[in-house]
C-alpha cells in the first residue's frame, strides 16, 4: 500500500530592476552586429524585452571611434563599415538609459586546420560511424582555444513531401586533448579545447558521427566546423554549456555564465569558423 500528501508552497520572488543583456558574435571579415534584450522575472512568460533605444560604439584600442552601431529593430545593431579584424582589439560603448555598459575583446588570430581524411570505421561496436582525421597548428606565443561543431544535412521523406533536415549531432572521440578537458562532457554537439598540450606543432585529431538514418531519411551532407575563439569567447560558450546540461537538474547549483560586459550580462565575443562540407552520394 503507498500513501501520499500534496501541499501547496505560495514562492513570493522578489520582482527586481530588468538588467541588460549583450549578445553577440564577432565574426571575422564580418559587420557587427549586437543584439540587446532586458532580464525578466522567472514567472513572468511575457515575450523577450528586447532593447531599441540604445547607442553602440566601437572604437579601437587606442580608444578612436570607428563607428555607430545602427539600430536594425528587435533589438539587433549592426555596423555600417566595420569588419572585425583577426587579433585585433575593439572597444564596444553601449549607452541605454542613463547607464553605460564596456566590452573589451580581442579577436583571435587565424590559424591553419587541414582535414587528412575521411572514413567510414567501427567505433565502440558501431558501423555506422563516419570519421574525420584533421590536424590543427598555431600560434606558440598564445593562448590558442578552439572547438569542433558537426552539422548534418538529410533528406526525409514524409507522407507525398521530401523536406530537408538540419541538426547538430553529437561528436564522439576517445582523442585524448578532446577528452581531458572536464568541461568538455558538457557538450557533445560542440567539443571546446585548448593548445595547451600542442601549442606551436601540428596535431592530429581523431572524431567523428554516427550517422545511421531511419528508413525513410537519407545523409547528404556533413558539414564540419572548425572555430578558434577569443579567450572570453571559449569561457563564455563552456560555462554555457554546462548551464545547458544542468537545465534539467533540480539538484544542481546555479550556473554562473561568464560574460564579458561590464555591469551587465551576456558577452560580445571573437571567433574565426572554418567550414568543410563532406557531399553524399
Amino acid at each position: 500500500m503507498l500513501f501520499s500528501c500534496k501541499k501547496e508552497i505560495s514562492v513570493n520572488i522578489e520582482e527586481r530592476p530588468a538588467s541588460l543583456v549583450v549578445n553577440a558574435d564577432l565574426f571575422k571579415d564580418s559587420l557587427i552586429e549586437i543584439d540587446l534584450s532586458l532580464t525578466q522575472n522567472i514567472v513572468d512568460n511575457n515575450p523577450e524585452k528586447k532593447v531599441n533605444d540604445a547607442v553602440i560604439e566601437v572604437f579601437s584600442k587606442d580608444s578612436t571611434i570607428l563607428d555607430v552601431l545602427n539600430p536594425q529593430g528587435f533589438g539587433r545593431y549592426q555596423s555600417s563599415v566595420v569588419r572585425p579584424k583577426a587579433g585585433f582589439e575593439y572597444l564596444f560603448r553601449i549607452c541605454h538609459q542613463d547607464k553605460v555598459y564596456w566590452v573589451d575583446e580581442i579577436m583571435p588570430d587565424t590559424f591553419d586546420a587541414n582535414i587528412i581524411d575521411t572514413s567510414r570505421v567501427i567505433f565502440q561496436g558501431k558501423s555506422s560511424f563516419f570519421q574525420y582525421r584533421l590536424d590543427i597548428k598555431n600560434d606558440f606565443f598564445k593562448d590558442n582555444f578552439f572547438s569542433f561543431r558537426i552539422k548534418k544535412i538529410s533528406q526525409k521523406v514524409k507522407g507525398l513531401d521530401t523536406i530537408l533536415v538540419e541538426e547538430w549531432c553529437d561528436i564522439e572521440t576517445v582523442d585524448f586533448i578532446l577528452t581531458e578537458n572536464p568541461e568538455t562532457r558538457f557538450s557533445k554537439k560542440q567539443l571546446l579545447f585548448t593548445d595547451r598540450y600542442f601549442r606551436g606543432v601540428r596535431q592530429e585529431f581523431k572524431f567523428g558521427i554516427s550517422i545511421s538514418d531511419a528508413v525513410n531519411q537519407k545523409t547528404l551532407k556533413l558539414v564540419l566546423y572548425v572555430t578558434t575563439h577569443s579567450k572570453s569567447g571559449y569561457n563564455y560558450y563552456t560555462s554555457v554549456n554546462e548551464h545547458l546540461f544542468y537545465q534539467n537538474d533540480p539538484f544542481s547549483q546555479p550556473t554562473l555564465l561568464k560574460g564579458n560586459v561590464s555591469n551587465a550580462y551576456g558577452a560580445a565575443v571573437g571567433q574565426i569558423t572554418k567550414r568543410y562540407e563532406i557531399n553524399f552520394k
